[in-house]
């Protein structure tokens, strides 16, 4: 005669003992695993993308800064007479680096402007204790700039002698100087008009008197419309900051 277990558990069922049970809870555990492997996977790749972004773009800088400036003309020679009433050449100037403009005292547009953020220049120049560079200004109208009048023009604005250069002489000389030497715009007024047409635009020569490189003070909207320049607040950052990174690389390159 068979008897039963005596056992109550072999008897009683156990609550939830389903062969499907055990196989569900893998399944959902596995599918987590798998999308947080997933996304380690396309984050990691994302980042090894953007980072090498990054790299390529800092080779591309470093590559831009040690690009040296082009070179686009020579100077050529030149014997004016500063402000002070001595005689300055093109062979005065050599071994320094300098920043030129052409300007006249009586200009009813850009000159003003053109002189105060020059004048800027100047200050930042000399706080930087960079004495090896020099402003150098040539008037386009030889005939009422003499050096009496720049001398006053240049007191005006702070000019130091030494670091700033008012320059006068004949028209024709300079003129040319202007038109085939430095590539600068210079057109006599019309009939009943004082005011010359000139070009703004700032001339960087290296110290062998090499053409390195040009730059206005001037914002595209003053450029556009002179009247709306303002001289209360120095030079527009963004153009100052142009300006002074190539002064400072053609220091460097001289070195």
């Amino acid at each position: 005669m068979s008897r039963q277990s005596d056992d109550p558990r072999a008897a009683t069922p156990v609550a939830n003992e389903t062969p499907w049970a055990p196989t569900e809870m893998r399944a959902g555990r596995g599918f987590w695993l798998l999308m947080f492997a997933s996304l380690l996977a396309v984050g990691g790749l994302s980042y090894l993308k953007y980072r090498q972004v990054d790299v390529d773009r800092s080779r591309g800088v470093a590559r831009a800064r040690l690009e040296p400036l082009p070179f686009i003309g020579e100077v050529p020679a030149f014997s004016f007479t500063d402000r002070t009433g001595r005689k300055v050449t093109l062979a005065d100037l050599k071994g320094r680096i300098w920043v030129a403009d052409f300007i006249f005292t009586h200009c009813g547009g850009p000159c003003p402007v053109m002189s105060v953020r020059m004048a800027e220049l100047q200050k930042i120049l000399k706080k930087e204790r960079m004495d090896d560079v020099v402003c150098v200004s040539f008037t386009v109208d030889p005939d009422r700039d003499t050096p009496e009048r720049l001398a006053e023009y240049a007191n005006a604005l702070g000019a130091e002698v030494g670091r700033w250069l008012f320059l006068t002489g004949e028209k024709r000389e300079l003129r040319d100087l202007a038109i085939k030497g430095f590539m600068i715009a210079v057109q006599d007024p019309e009939q009943g008009d004082d005011q010359i047409i000139h070009s703004t635009r700032f001339v960087l020569v290296d110290r062998k008197g090499r053409i390195r490189g040009f730059h206005t003070m001037l914002t595209e909207e003053e450029e556009i419309d002179p009247s709306k320049a303002g001289t209360e607040g120095g030079i527009p950052s963004g153009v100052c900051d142009n300006v002074m990174t190539a002064i400072r690389q053609l220091r460097r390159e001289d070195h």
